[in-house]
């Protein structure tokens, strides 16, 4: 039975497993397709939640971050991205902006919501 168990793959790190729920919220990609009174027809900006972490990616560079406090309630305390030009700057930065200052995430109806003081970010999931 040792033998057996020793056969089974680990667990995943935390911040790396796209599965699973914590606070109602599921784990896994998002893609963009609302920011505040905004569309984003584009849908070229994605969101990725996983245990105590958080990834994604604007038009132009990417972002990676951590999130202190339990799933719906989100805390920044971690975050980087790279600064490549791009001609989505506006949208963009205001993107990234509001998830380093989001508070809480909400799932409705099949769909993420971000809630941030810079606009609500909202999001279809697209993966794990």
């Amino acid at each position: 039975m040792a033998a057996l168990a020793a056969c089974e793959p680990t667990a995943p790190a935390a911040g790396t497993d796209g599965t699973g729920f914590e606070g109602g919220i599921p784990f896994g990609t998002y893609t963009v397709v609302g920011f505040g009174k905004e569309a984003v027809p584009t849908r070229d900006a994605t969101i990725r939640l996983t245990q105590n972490a958080f990834s994604g990616n604007g038009p132009c560079n990417t972002f990676s971050g951590v999130n202190a406090a339990a799933l719906p309630n989100f805390q920044v305390t971690t975050m980087n991205w790279t600064d490549n030009p791009c001609g989505h700057k506006g949208f963009e930065g205001r993107f990234i902006n509001a998830i380093t200052q989001a508070t809480l995430v909400q799932w409705e109806g099949g769909v993420l919501k971000i809630q941030s003081p810079l606009g609500w970010i909202t999001a279809e999931r697209s993966g794990n």
